[in-house]
């Protein structure tokens, strides 16, 4: 049967204020003015499903949409992406999550989060779990970020997944509930594919070598791991593959959400039947790409757009 979507994107949206230019001592002065502004919507999940569109796949986001201004906003922005948002929760939310981003002038950042209101917390209980039947991949944007999801919900929602024969890709941030590295453990058999950063990998498996991380990750029932590296490229393991790929030569401007804009350029690659090296070099040019350009997901166009990127930009060989 045809599936009216390729992804489902679940968890975290807010509203992003992105601030380049500011001086060091901004927070310390009456006021301070920035060089660049941008007012997006952000959060992984939001970044990853405006990514997935432009890709060319057909996307769709459950994640809680507030109907006050923010939340409204946010709507607006996701649904101009061309993202449906008919999966969102809307109702029980006083006040939408907001994040000011403040830029470095090496492209890192700062966030400063502006915690919302009311009936923020994903659960499974509140997702519309026959969209499962629609979709071809569930990808969950936020592990160690929902409490609800992070203590089993993750767990049952991909179950379902898997049990439909969905395809299930799931990334992490930072643990922010201090919920501890084993507690998520529930979600491995069902993910096909983890997308962790280094350091997440790091905290969640206690060691520091990638093929000990991996390892760890696949002994617990993962599919195939993917370690993004921020300016080292990435490393891949399954039972089957073992390799690392090396990075795009840029100057960055702004790394926000060049993890979310690799986790949608490796999930639309594997999506297409690209194979796991070539969906991993994809993820690197994607993330490179995005962080050419203020913003959290603004930079990457279009899937021809990275392709060209690929093909101009010099990788740098790393010394492993």
């Amino acid at each position: 049967m045809e599936k009216k979507y390729d992804v489902l994107c679940v968890g975290f949206v807010d509203q992003d204020i992105i601030l380049n230019g500011l001086p060091d001592d901004a927070l310390s002065r009456d006021s301070a003015h920035a060089d660049h502004t941008v007012i997006a919507a952000g959060g992984d999940a939001a970044n990853q499903a405006v990514t997935l569109v432009r890709l060319g796949n057909r996307t769709a986001l459950t994640a809680n949409v507030g109907r006050d201004p923010i939340g409204e906003g946010i709507y607006r922005l996701l649904e101009g992406e061309g993202v449906d948002m008919s999966y969102c929760i809307r109702e029980g939310i006083i006040r939408s999550n907001l994040s000011v981003v403040v830029i470095k002038p090496d492209g890192e950042r700062s966030f400063l989060v502006g915690k919302g209101q009311g009936n923020l917390d994903l659960s499974v209980e509140m997702i519309d779990l026959t969209v499962l039947g629609r979709v071809k991949a569930v990808s969950l944007g936020s592990l160690y970020f929902m409490k609800d999801m992070d203590q089993g919900g993750a767990a049952e929602l991909f179950r379902q997944a898997k049990a439909r024969q969905v395809l299930t890709f799931a990334d992490m941030t930072s643990d922010a509930y201090n919920i501890g590295p084993d507690n998520i453990a529930s979600v491995y058999p069902f993910t096909d594919y983890l997308m962790p950063s280094y350091e997440e990998a790091v905290y969640t498996s206690r060691k520091t070598d990638v093929d000990e991380i991996a390892d760890f990750f696949l002994r617990q029932g993962v599919g195939c791991i993917v370690i993004k590296l921020g300016n080292q490229g990435c490393f891949v393991k399954n039972k089957d593959n073992r390799f690392y790929v090396n990075p795009y030569q840029i100057k960055p401007v702004d790394t926000t959400g060049c993890g979310d804009s690799f986790c949608a350029g490796f999930i639309s690659a594997v999506l297409a039947g690209k194979s796991l090296a070539e969906s991993a070099e994809f993820a690197c040019a994607a993330g490179a790409v995005n962080a050419e350009e203020f913003g959290a997901h603004g930079a990457v166009k279009d899937k021809n757009q990275v392709y060209e990127f690929m093909a101009k930009t010099p990788q740098i060989h790393v010394e492993r």
